[in-house]
């Protein structure tokens, strides 16, 4: 009997011991596992956020273009606003003539964020308001991308209809007159400054998460 209850003994201890062992191997797979997961889940979320990094540059250097061409035009509506139409001086004018007779549309990069959005990478983020930054950014971008491109368009269809009203011959060549403040209507209820004013209030929030990145 004594002898019965030894072998059952070491029976039990024996199981209890491959037991430990069994359930220590499958821990150690186990974090082993996580900590591979955990690093490729790590890995995927830094070159998303990279690449968002260098598409955030690139839309910070297609917004400087964009306050460079709106610049000049702040000018000219500012001197329109300061003049009434009889003290317009017709050099000046003439000075601006690149600036009225000009359009120009602007593309700011969002490829990083569309492959961010639906890689499912996102929701690994812990940090959260980071997250919400990067949303926010972009939908910032969005509506100045609607802002600049129904300002151009505007721009144009005014262009369009005083070119074809406007044309005069000089020396046997169709010439557009500058007689009468061209643009002027555009110009003169400050549709130039509304662009340049959305442009600088979305920059620093460029810039600032181009640094957190």
């Amino acid at each position: 009997m004594k002898d019965e209850y030894k072998m059952s003994m070491k029976t039990i201890i024996r199981y209890i011991r491959d037991f430990s062992i069994v359930v220590a191997g499958i821990a150690v797979t186990l974090y082993v596992n996580y900590r591979i997961t955990n690093q490729g889940e790590k890995r995927d979320i830094n070159l998303y956020l990279n690449a968002i990094k260098l598409e955030m540059e690139e839309n910070i250097k297609t917004l400087d273009k964009a306050i460079e061409y709106i610049k000049p035009s702040i000018r000219y509506s500012q001197y329109l606003q300061t003049h009434n139409k009889e003290s317009l001086d017709k050099d000046t004018i003439n000075s601006y003539v690149p600036v009225f007779y000009s359009s120009q549309s602007f593309t700011f990069k969002t490829n990083a964020f569309e492959m961010f959005k639906s890689s499912g990478v996102m929701r690994l983020m812990n940090d959260k308001e980071l997250l919400l930054t990067i949303w926010d950014v972009y939908a910032q971008l969005t509506d100045l991308k609607e802002l600049l491109d129904w300002s151009d368009q505007i721009k144009t269809n005014d262009l369009i209809k005083e070119a074809s009203e406007s044309i005069v011959v000089k020396d046997g060549k169709p010439k557009l007159s500058t007689e009468n403040a061209p643009m002027y209507s555009f110009y003169v209820i400050g549709i130039p400054e509304n662009m340049l004013n959305g442009c600088n209030e979305v920059m620093p929030k460029l810039k600032e998460l181009a640094e957190r990145l």
